[in-house]
């Protein structure tokens, strides 16, 4: 999605979630969005001049659940399929 300078992201904070992959668990933090009642995680950004194009991938806010401690603002529990390199 490319960002123009009509788009804002209202708030931007930390997700941490359990990635399960082959059987192993490994926390990932990734960048969380808020637009609106809408929640993105942003996989990837890249930088074009004045422009930013992100990689988003939304979520059920209904599932993220606001942590109290210190690095991470929300922890998301729902299934949270991200794209693996080898696959694109």
């Amino acid at each position: 999605m490319l960002l123009s300078e009509g788009m804002r992201v209202k708030m931007q904070k930390r997700l941490r979630h359990l990635v399960v992959d082959n059987g192993q668990g490994t926390l990932v933090e990734l960048p969380l969005e808020f637009e609106g009642r809408r929640a993105f995680v942003v996989w990837d950004l890249v930088v074009l001049g004045k422009h930013e194009i992100k990689a988003r991938i939304e979520l059920d806010p209904k599932l993220l659940e606001r942590l109290s401690g210190p690095g991470c603002d929300y922890s998301y529990r729902g299934q949270l399929v991200l794209p693996r390199p080898q696959d694109n």
